[in-house]
């Protein structure tokens, strides 16, 4: 259950909703990113603008309100992320940057840009770190240490999941309460806006799931994953150049008795693969493991890792990051393929 590596790309690829119009602009003058282009700028130093933001917090809530609104567009920029082609310089620099946007959280409840980064960047620290140090410590046997990560990572899944809950509700008030007790009929009122939100919260949830070993009551909001994901692709089928079908790639990689279908899982793969034009890695590791594996087909696991590791991660730069820890991913499981098919 969500326990590969899922994409994320489109937690930062497309931006919170108020900087979409200057985002839109830019596209237009390049619709895909310039192979060998150099990297992109440094943001402001975090900080400085920390420092800024705790001066200006004692100041009148306007004041407050109009400076937390201009930093927190610079403090969470996703280029500098996202393009980044050292995973542990991000792995190293996300935790001051996602305590920092706590503290803007605590001053300013409602900043909705702040809510939806905390979401996207808690989640990215643990899928793309913290996860795959649980699952190499399964894999080599070292069990106690399996349950320590998994035990930190669902909580910061579950924490994740609540600061997109909560971006939701400042839009739609009761609707926490109403994907638990009717997903479908409570994500009715969502538009085509709120396609970001509802795939981060389907992605931190659904991870949480898979990693609460001890918490099986968890289980039961699979029905609210379900509807997020389905609500989502409804309004926006490309989202992310295809990150939706990439998460129902994994969705869909459950056993049957949980709803999952191997058949629906690859048209999600080949739909994944045709929108993001092959450059993404993450579905081909996600259908190797979820459903590759089951189906114990040893060559169709090792031909689809090994076309994840042959993307070159810098042929797009909004994926830099996340092929790399993709590729590194791939290479794990290539390492033991042994343990994972039987002859």
């Amino acid at each position: 259950m969500f326990s590969t590596l899922i994409s994320l790309k489109a937690a930062f690829l497309r931006p919170h909703r108020e900087r979409r119009a200057h985002h839109r602009t830019r596209m237009h003058r390049s619709s895909r990113p310039k192979r060998g282009s150099a990297k992109p700028r440094r943001g402001v130093p975090a900080i400085p603008i920390l420092l800024a933001v705790t001066m200006l917090a004692s100041s009148g809530c306007s004041l407050r309100t109009m400076a937390v609104n201009a930093v927190v567009p610079v403090l969470a920029d996703p280029a500098v992320y996202l393009s980044e082609e050292d995973p542990e310089l991000v792995r190293e620099s996300l935790p001051f940057l996602l305590k920092t946007l706590e503290s803007i959280i605590l001053t300013t409840p409602e900043q909705n840009e702040a809510l939806v980064s905390a979401c996207s960047g808690f989640t990215l620290y643990g899928n793309a770190f913290l996860q795959v140090d649980a699952d190499a410590a399964g894999w080599d046997g070292e069990y106690d240490r399996e349950i320590d990560l998994r035990d930190r990572t669902w909580k910061l899944y579950v924490r994740a999941r609540d600061y997109c809950l909560r971006s939701l509700e400042l839009k739609y008030d009761g609707i926490g309460d109403g994907l638990r007790e009717d997903p479908a009929a409570a994500l009715a009122v969502a538009g085509v806006d709120d396609v970001e939100v509802l795939f981060l919260l389907s992605a931190a949830w659904g991870l949480a799931i898979s990693n609460a070993l001890d918490q099986p009551e968890l289980i039961g909001d699979l029905p609210a994953v379900r509807a997020l994901l389905a609500r989502a692709l409804e309004l926006d089928e490309d989202y992310g150049r295809g990150s939706i079908h990439g998460a129902l790639i994994t969705l869909e990689s459950l056993p049957a008795q949980l709803g999952g279908s191997p058949e629906r899982a690859r048209g999600h793969f080949e739909r994944a693969v045709e929108l993001s034009d092959g450059l993404d890695a993450a579905p081909y590791v996600t259908f190797a493991l979820g459903v590759s594996v089951p189906a114990e087909n040893r060559a169709e696991f090792e031909e689809l890792l090994n076309r994840a590791l042959a993307i070159d991660p810098d042929e797009d730069t909004s994926l830099r990051l996340l092929n790399v820890v993709n590729q590194k991913r791939a290479r794990l499981l290539l390492d033991r393929v042994d343990d994972l098919f039987f002859e």
